[in-house]
């Protein structure tokens, strides 16, 4: 039997033909790989990358993060959302009390920043802090044709190719999770869909995006042009030249609610006083459990720093050098911490980068 020429008949054939047999072992390989991730996460074996206060062990198993500061700042993050349910709130209560959030960088370790919205949103959304394993929540989808930059969209929890609740130990409650959820999406203010309510915004207006049209039942809008009033434009906005429904001055309106509110909590007026009065203590003692912490661990690094440097060689200046500005780094830190009062003394060692250390009392 004599070799085969690729440009023959003959040739092609047998090379179309194994070609044919590669791409078909090719699929079913990876049909075996899909197939085997989808069976160990439909049982919430699959190791997928944790969120920031959750952790592997050796072993495999995830537990919470040993460091109490990090456990304790995203439970101040779900604290606060459940107070004040809005993570521009949750974000201007961080920012006025100088808390900062932890991250992990591209090596695992835990760093901390100024959080954001987008970081605090991050962490509401994430299913893993209700204990729960999701697989599936995202859907890669091409941009064109002839593009190479998918992109990611975020699917609805309905759409959730896999879940298994009681996987990871749980910050929130899946039940606290799902009102979160509702929370989030009630707070975009979709005034033509009349589907949420939105956030409350600046302005007079008491019954911001909770006011429905006795007309046609669509949900009014707020006019402070001239006066405050309720508007039902709705319609007009649907069809050309229909006249708006109604004008409704709201300073009646707002005065009536109250009254009316007033008189519904006059019997349990005292216990909700005494309610809200423990709850602001608890939430106070959380905020200041979390400045504690924060302090401590400032603390920590410029101790660390100060050990690092005092070990080195005084005579390789490039690495003392190195060691001595991020001790000053360290004490810099420490001195914009919030809500401290330090007094300088002069420094034991003569080693020391600025003559002097910071005892700092809070």
């Amino acid at each position: 039997m004599g070799f085969m020429i690729p440009s023959s008949a003959n040739g092609r054939l047998l090379l179309g033909l194994k070609g044919q047999i590669s791409e078909v072992e090719l699929h079913t390989i990876r049909s075996r790989l899909s197939a085997g991730i989808l069976s160990k996460a439909r049982r919430g074996e699959l190791a997928l990358t944790l969120p920031v206060g959750l952790v592997r062990d050796e072993l495999g198993v995830v537990q919470k993060d040993p460091n109490r500061e990090v456990i304790n700042r995203i439970n101040l993050v779900f604290e606060i959302f459940g107070q004040r349910k809005s993570a521009s709130k949750v974000l201007q209560t961080f920012n006025s009390e100088g808390l900062l959030l932890p991250r992990r960088n591209r090596f695992g370790d835990i760093f901390w920043r100024k959080p954001s919205v987008a970081s605090i949103i991050s962490i509401l959304k994430n299913p893993a802090y209700a204990g729960a394993f999701v697989y599936g929540r995202t859907r890669t989808l091409k941009r064109g044709l002839v593009s190479n930059q998918p992109q990611q969209k975020q699917l609805p929890m309905a759409e959730w190719k896999i879940r298994v609740n009681d996987v990871y130990p749980a910050y929130i409650s899946w039940q606290t999770y799902e009102r979160n959820q509702a929370q989030l999406m009630d707070n975009y203010a979709e005034y033509d869909r009349n589907k949420t309510r939105g956030i409350p915004r600046p302005g007079a207006a008491l019954l911001h995006g909770i006011v429905y049209c006795g007309e046609c039942g669509h949900k009014m809008v707020v006019q402070y042009k001239g006066a405050t009033r309720y508007i039902c434009n709705s319609l007009r906005q649907q069809q050309y030249r229909v006249p708006v429904c109604q004008y409704i001055p709201a300073d009646a309106i707002d005065e009536y609610v109250v009254n009316a509110f007033l008189e519904a909590l006059s019997v349990v007026e005292l216990d909700a006083y005494h309610k809200a009065v423990k709850t602001q203590q608890q939430s106070q003692e959380t905020v200041e459990r979390a400045h504690s912490q924060q302090i401590q661990r400032l603390q920590y690094q410029v101790a660390l720093a100060e050990r690092q440097f005092n070990r080195v060689d005084p005579d390789n200046r490039l690495v003392a050098a190195e060691l001595e500005q991020r001790w000053e780094n360290a004490l810099r830190e420490l001195k914009l911490s919030p809500r401290k009062l330090c007094s300088t003394s002069a420094a034991s060692n003569s080693r020391s980068p600025t003559k002097r250390t910071q005892n700092c009392f809070y």
